[in-house]
């Protein structure tokens, strides 16, 4: 494969990572007695996504969000609603380069019982920090979402894209969800639960990374690893190196959820990644955390030939980091489908949820340029089976625009894998399948969603759509940045 360009790494590791690699599976959350992912209380999970490219009005990459929601028949791209900077009640003004939807984050954030959807705008100008970025609430309602909240940026001084990364989850088990936000500084901010739609939060806890990065933190996710109720923090991070070596080094840092917030005191080394998924594997309560690197050897130190993902085992210490993690997956790997190829992405995205019933969460992998045939960098996914023993051997699948039943067609560049998301959205008690090609169309974008038939991810009743379904135009834009629920 031909070497990716410096603006595709940087899609990977910012807008792929906190807008279109953001699912939320099992965490340890504040959200209250209704589903975590349900904007209007119906009872089905929704799913929200970004295309934080796209123009709105004049303005060039001013971006918007939207909301797709469950039913008993699955997502249906008719029931939907789209937010923008111009939408009635929510903070700011559409301008060229804001990319309204540059993150994303979902939980019940004021405790009414409908899920709330954090959106970030990393390239929002404030005052006079240019890319200074911004964070809103939207909040969710019986009529779903509507109306909209800034999130006070908690540092003394401005710095840039503060929103780029962003996660939720009840870190110290109050009851009342945390925002945690990432900035391209060496640290990340926890705004601590009691937000309220005057815009009034809890505390800050500044969160430093280990090392010195010049990038911020490129990953973040929340999820209980020991099972004791409250979320746990997972970043990762690239640190430059020096020399004739490769020119950066991704790492990881797991911080666990106490009483009094974070315990960041004794961070727990992992390895690094571009992407991050939380979700109990083996079904023993505890949740397992997926990295997904797809740097290669040549661009990183700890990367491979076509991408990796680690799996470390949770317990109730926490997560297990020795020598002998729970799974190393290429694509080389026993029952991985498919075959270690240079620069194939495998991992660019993450995903862990139970498709079947039976107690184990299924990883689904992203492979973001996978070359199918002849079809370059057209992308693909793996879905592999969770067992007692871990991820299985056997079962593995390949699910592209090139598998039978699955809507679309195989075409170059469509990156289909950018996003994946292993949710229930028909209310059945198994996770459903939404993927997103965040390049179809030369980077306008599209959606896929399949259903779970109770045994595995079928082709009866999958869905494909793009902005058209919207009544909006066919552009530019990642259409389907942000897979969360």
């Amino acid at each position: 494969m031909r070497k990716r360009t410096l603006l595709l790494a940087t899609t990977l590791t910012s807008a792929l990572t906190t807008g279109l690699l953001i699912a939320l599976p099992v965490t340890a959350s504040a959200a209250p007695a209704g589903l975590k992912g349900d904007f209007n209380g119906d009872g089905f999970g929704d799913v929200a996504f970004a295309a934080p490219y796209a123009k709105v009005g004049d303005q060039v990459m001013a971006g918007y969000v939207a909301v797709v929601y469950g039913s008993a028949t699955g997502l249906d791209p008719a029931n939907h609603t789209v937010i923008d900077q111009s939408s009635a009640g929510v903070p700011g003004t559409p301008e060229a380069e804001d990319t309204f939807g540059s993150a994303l984050a979902v939980d019940d954030f004021d405790g009414d019982g409908y899920a709330d959807l954090a959106v970030g705008a990393s390239g929002e100008d404030v005052e006079s920090d240019v890319d200074g970025g911004t964070v809103a609430v939207l909040w969710g309602g019986a009529s779903g979402v509507a109306n909209g909240t800034t999130v006070k940026d908690p540092a003394a001084t401005t710095h840039d894209e503060f929103g780029r990364v962003l996660t939720a989850g009840d870190f110290d088990g109050d009851g009342k969800a945390d925002l945690a936000v990432g900035t391209t500084a060496s640290h990340a901010y926890v705004v601590k639960g009691g937000f309220t739609r005057s815009g009034t939060t809890g505390a800050a806890q500044r969160i430093a990374l280990p090392e010195t990065t010049p990038y911020g933190a490129d990953a973040i996710k929340a999820g209980d690893t020991n099972g004791d109720g409250k979320a746990d923090l997972v970043l990762t991070y690239r640190t430059e190196l020096t020399g004739d070596g490769p020119n950066s080094w991704s790492k990881g840092v797991a911080y666990l959820g106490t009483s009094a917030g974070l315990e960041t005191s004794v961070p727990r080394g992992l390895g690094g990644g571009t992407s991050i998924a939380i979700g109990d594997i083996d079904g023993d309560g505890y949740g397992e955390i997926a990295l997904g690197n797809v740097f290669t050897a040549e661009d990183d130190h700890s990367g491979s030939l076509g991408g990796r993902v680690t799996v470390i085992r949770g317990s109730a210490g926490g997560p297990v980091n020795g020598d002998a993690p729970m799974a190393e997956l290429t694509q080389d790997s026993p029952g991985v489908p498919g075959a270690d190829e240079e620069r194939d992405g495998f991992g660019s995205a993450l995903s862990i949820g139970d498709v079947n019933g039976d107690g184990y969460g299924e990883l689904a992998i992203g492979v973001i340029f996978e070359d199918i045939d002849t079809i370059e960098d057209t992308g693909s996914t793996v879905l592999l089976q969770g067992s007692a023993d871990g991820v299985s051997e056997t079962g593995g699948r390949t699910l592209s625009q090139a598998s039978s039943g699955v809507p679309g067609s195989a075409e170059a560049m469509d990156y289909f894998g950018s996003d994946v998301l292993l949710t229930d959205v028909t209310a059945d008690g198994k996770a459903d399948y939404t993927v997103s090609a965040s390049f179809e169309g030369e980077g306008v974008g599209a959606v896929t969603a399949m259903l779970s038939d109770g045994t595995g991810i079928s082709p009866n009743g999958d869905r494909g759509f793009g902005p058209g379904a919207f009544n909006l135009p066919y552009t530019y834009g990642a259409f389907g940045a942000g897979l969360t629920n």
